[in-house]
């Protein structure tokens, strides 16, 4: 994520890799401040099957401080965020990045089951 102080906007690319980006895709944008939601966009696609570019124009942010959220659902399951620190006043014509967040636990059951027989199968092999 950056924002770019000249224009107002918030720029969050997405990693998503697919294969069908009609059926499987990024399926709800939200951006929030503190408590106050700021975008909440829903797609039915996604524009490319690995990596893509969003941007929201959000001039309200302009010389703001805090923190900005912003979290993408898939549409099959789980879900990615990540947080932007804005700082007061920067200087002109600078941008404000962040790094991704750290990716969210395995949600998805198959993922778990995978993870759960893995661990027994190094545990059967420190027994031996």
């Amino acid at each position: 994520m950056t924002y770019d102080q000249n224009t107002g906007d918030l720029i969050v690319t997405i990693t998503h890799q697919i294969d069908d980006p009609k059926t499987h895709y990024v399926k709800q944008v939200t951006v929030k401040q503190g408590d106050t939601v700021l975008i909440d966009k829903s797609y039915t696609s996604q524009p490319d099957r690995s990596s893509f570019t969003y941007r929201y124009n959000l001039p309200q942010l302009k010389g703001s401080s805090g923190e900005i959220w912003v979290n993408a659902q898939c549409s099959q399951s789980g879900s990615r965020s990540g947080t932007l620190s804005m700082s007061e006043n920067p200087a002109p014509g600078t941008t404000a990045s962040a790094s991704p967040a750290a990716p969210e636990p395995i949600k998805s059951p198959v993922g778990v089951f995978v993870a759960l027989v893995a661990v027994g199968f190094v545990a059967l092999r420190i027994m031996r």
